[in-house]
């Protein structure tokens, strides 16, 4: 056939055709199960909101020192749930640690952050610490804390929280420790509460302290979980609120 095709040449020229379009056609369907392989797995099933995962590091003000088996942490857990939220609380607070000071069993903050941040951690509390008190490299050692809580959990809300006293601290013995706290949280874009400019344990809520004029009473346990209720309700509610976008609710 002149100036065409043969008809093996047209018959192989259909059957190619006929190949490539199969192959294109499973080529888009396997593009389209992995598709949703990929998003099936980024997206939790329905009901999967589970408890807000909220992981506390401080010293013996967290740990029930003067108080044994009655923390603060311990009565928050009751508080949240009394205000419908869930959360799973992990305390690893110890006696006498600061970010630079050892605690009785030698570790400082970034150990106690190493033993239980992980991916799955919410929110993370760093409460403290006085025991930093005229200690050098606070603020590399801050610094260092808050990298670390960020590589082991990127997506978690950090609340650092100073250390308490009974008065205004007018003869700024806490305030290197607060100024290094302040301004780490700002540039890391961490929360910071200050409890010495809220005045906790000062004045009449001297009540809630202990002889030693620095660690909570059982009644101060409870008076410490109401103040840090109203500290970690927005976070909670924030992270509630993110597991509920992605089961969606």
């Amino acid at each position: 056939m002149a100036g065409g095709r043969s008809r093996s040449t047209v018959g192989t020229w259909f059957h190619w055709q006929g190949r490539a379009t199969v192959a294109l056609l499973m080529a888009a369907v396997l593009l389209v199960v992995a598709f949703s392989a990929v998003a099936y797995a980024a997206v939790p099933p329905k009901g999967a909101v589970t408890d807000v995962h909220v992981d506390i590091i401080g010293d013996s003000l967290s740990t029930g020192f003067k108080t044994p088996g009655v923390t603060w942490p311990d009565q928050e857990q009751t508080l949240i749930a009394d205000m419908g939220f869930k959360a799973d609380i992990t305390n690893a607070s110890e006696n006498g640690a600061g970010y630079v000071q050892p605690g009785e069993a030698g570790d400082v903050f970034l150990d106690l952050v190493n033993r239980i941040v992980n991916s799955q951690s919410q929110v993370v509390v760093l409460f403290g610490s006085d025991n930093d008190t005229g200690q050098s490299g606070l603020t590399t050692a801050v610094q260092t804390v808050l990298e670390r809580v960020k590589v082991l959990a990127p997506q978690a809300r950090v609340i650092m929280v100073g250390p308490t006293s009974e008065s205004n601290d007018a003869d700024g013995q806490l305030t290197p420790i607060i100024s290094a706290l302040s301004q780490s949280a700002s540039t890391s874009g961490a929360d910071f509460v200050d409890p010495v400019a809220l005045g906790w344990f000062q004045g009449a809520a001297k009540q809630y302290l202990s002889s030693d004029l620095e660690h909570p009473n059982t009644p101060g346990e409870m008076y410490l979980a109401q103040q840090m209720k109203a500290v970690l309700k927005p976070a909670i509610s924030h992270a509630m609120h993110q597991d509920r976008l992605w089961d969606g609710a």
